[in-house]
């Protein structure tokens, strides 16, 4: 039996997708549809019918091409299965027999191509459709880059730069919801609520399909888009050249509007095949495999019922990192309790977040006198008893062992026995801190960590490494996981056993051989320029001001206990001297108004003795990711990380590192250092 099956209903052919899960546009699906296509022109042509309706599963009509085929397909393998696809969906646009598209659910990507091929698509309030392929590193290959654009036109004609059009929705990666997807034709009609989706779609079919005409977009200026465009998408690959596709798809759009339908796709077709054999989108579809794994509980643990969370106590709610938290907690919907360890300093806790809201409001998202209630109802408290009523507890003191020690031995005199107990730390782990717990008459076994990275309610600072013992409850590691997948965050499973974990143990590499390059001769402004060039969003020395010198010489004084450096590294001096980063106005850089200055005037006396051999923009970055790669490596081989992928996402979504170059280990294998 196909995925897709014919039935006729008086003078409708209803076709019903369903491949028993999410349907993608997989090569057997594409071959099935050439069936059904077949099929239904011989019908047809033995008694006429009023048209087709194309319905999904309970899912929708799908989520797009089948990714895997795309990531392991050469390029010839690639290039039969467009040519194939295209002459199917050319076949369903021009033929004698009009179809529409109708779903309760999501259209996306390949799929939606499917339905843009159709005369007519129409779905429920619910659905969704979109472009999220230049999210992947590619863009649409199957006409989306051109039939769009001949319904929703390229941009918003009433505001070039932001409006929702065709540029906009796959330029982005965007899904709308239909509401916002109708109005620029991007769906033809909405089903009405309550009403049966394929009964609509054939009173649709037959009513208003025979005389449907939607509005011509004005493509006249079609060449003059692009240089308007380009500065967005610059803005949005921090002013890098890559990945590139976003850049080719912009031509191919642009171009493309200014051609035969069939002329653009083939134009589609060859650009589309350039892009998607590349190492870029291979790292890019690696990448999405990825996430959708973590974001899932491990098979040990699917059959687990996790520990119910409601209540979550942040202790150091008036800091940078619990503040942040609290934030992501109360709006994931959970009851707060933001704890703060010094009384004078409660009064200002809300104020701090309640910043967090400007974004939010700025957009719509929701507006002040929500914010301001959804604040007022965190319960700001300076007992630590209070924290007694909470299922999960995150400490977010600074990174001190004594400080953690005295709050941990206290905690455990009033956290309930079932409560969760979690550590913001940057490079203690449950192992270490529950010795703490353990002192104060609590159980270590139901400590763990949920390190977070900053700025925490940052969407880019997405990861949080969990990290757990062999001691650690199932249903404590399910819950934790589930908490970070509420706040809208990306877990990632680790043993403990390592000194910064993972992501701060290789970012420990990292600075260490940034500093060596700087004791070398190798100016920090030039390894800061280098390495935010080429693969992360800011500079080593830039990261350690941004994060805080403190955080940094923090994590440094934890990996001297288990290897003490030959020499204190500089973040421990400039720590020690009060030069906190920008939160002191001072760092590797001097800082007045957010704003970095000049270097520190005596780092190179910090540094000494201090060379004059200035490296190569390839030698910092081949010096630079190899530090952090070998640790990774190490850590993957000690069992740390479970795999290369996660470590690859990890070190994404925790710091920055370049997506379309994959993560170190990916990056490390195109270079043939595996």
């Amino acid at each position: 039996m196909g995925q897709f099956q014919i039935r006729i209903d008086q003078d409708v052919a209803i076709v019903s997708f369903d491949s028993g899960g999410m349907n993608t546009l997989s090569r057997a699906a594409v071959e099935d549809l050439e069936r059904v296509e077949a099929d239904v022109r011989a019908r047809h042509a033995s008694t006429p019918l009023a048209g087709v309706v194309l319905l999904g599963n309970r899912y929708g009509l799908g989520a797009g091409a089948n990714i895997g085929e795309l990531m392991q397909g050469s390029a010839a393998d690639l290039a039969a299965l467009i040519d194939r696809g295209n002459t199917v969906l050319f076949r369903i646009e021009d033929g004698p027999i009009p179809w529409v598209a109708a779903f309760d659910g999501v259209c996306l990507g390949g799929i939606y191509e499917l339905a843009l091929a159709c005369r007519a698509i129409v779905a429920t309030r619910r659905s969704s459709v979109g472009f999220p392929e230049i999210l992947l590193n590619i863009f649409p290959g199957l006409g989306g880059t051109q039939r769009l654009p001949r319904r929703a036109g390229l941009v918003n004609s009433d505001d070039p730069m932001r409006g929702e059009a065709a540029l906009s929705v796959i330029l982005q990666g965007k899904t709308l919801g239909a509401d916002k997807a109708l109005p620029i034709h991007m769906l033809d009609a909405l089903v009405p609520e309550g009403a049966s989706v394929e009964a609509f779609a054939a009173g649709y079919l037959r009513e208003t399909v025979p005389t449907l005409r939607r509005p011509a977009p004005d493509f006249s200026l079609a060449s003059q888009v692009a240089p308007m465009v380009l500065p967005t998408i610059l803005k949005a690959t921090q002013g890098r050249q890559h990945p590139r596709a976003p850049f080719v798809a912009l031509e191919v759009i642009t171009r493309g509007a200014q051609l035969p339908l069939k002329e653009a796709i083939q134009l589609e077709r060859d650009r589309f095949l350039e892009v998607a054999s590349s190492s870029e989108a291979k790292a890019g579809m690696r990448f999405f495999f990825t996430q959708q794994r973590v974001t899932k509980l491990p098979p040990a643990l699917a059959k687990v019922t996790p520990r119910p969370i409601r209540r979550v106590g942040v202790d150091g709610f008036d800091g940078y990192m619990g503040n942040a938290i609290a934030f992501l907690a109360r709006r994931a919907g959970y009851e707060v309790v933001g704890h703060v360890p010094v009384p004078a300093l409660a009064a200002g806790a809300p104020a701090r977040m309640r910043q967090k809201y400007a974004p939010l409001i700025e957009r719509g998202r929701l507006d002040a006198a929500a914010a301001d209630a959804e604040v007022a109802s965190v319960a700001v408290a300076t007992d630590l008893a209070t924290l007694a009523s909470c299922d999960l507890i995150i400490e977010a003191r600074k990174e001190d062992p004594e400080a953690k020690a005295d709050f941990y031995r206290r905690l455990a005199r009033v956290v309930r026995p079932d409560a969760i107990v979690s550590s913001n730390s940057s490079s203690m782990g449950p192992g270490f801190l529950g010795r703490f717990f353990g002192e104060g008459g609590g159980a270590p076994a139901q400590m763990a960590n949920l390190h977070f990275f900053s700025p925490a309610e940052h969407p880019l600072r997405a990861l949080v490494e969990v990290v757990h013992t062999p001691e650690t409850p199932p249903e404590v590691s399910a819950a934790l996981h589930g908490f970070v997948r509420k706040i809208g965050k990306v877990p990632v499973f680790l043993h403990d056993g390592s000194p910064g974990f993972l992501v701060n143990a290789g970012l420990a590499e990292y600075f260490r051989e940034a500093e060596t390059l700087y004791r070398e001769g190798t100016p920090i402004e030039t390894i800061d320029g280098v390495m935010r060039e080429r693969v992360f969003p800011m500079g080593p020395f830039e990261v350690a001001d941004q994060a805080g010198v403190d955080v940094a010489a923090g994590m440094f004084d934890v990996l001297a206990r288990v290897a003490p450096p030959e020499r204190p590294p500089l973040v421990v001096q400039l720590r020690d001297r009060g030069r906190f980063g920008l939160k002191s106005s001072g760092g590797f850089y001097d800082w007045s108004g957010g704003k970095k200055g000049a270097p520190y005037a005596e780092l190179a006396s910090l540094a000494a003795p201090h060379g004059d051999r200035v490296a190569g923009a390839d030698e910092i970055v081949e010096r630079c990711v190899r530090a952090i790669w070998r640790k990774a490596k190490e850590l993957l081989d000690r069992g740390i990380v479970a795999s290369e992928e996660e470590a690859d996402l990890a070190f994404v979504y925790a710091i920055g590192f370049a997506m379309y170059l994959g993560g170190p280990f990916f990056y490390a294998r195109q270079r043939g250092w595996l």
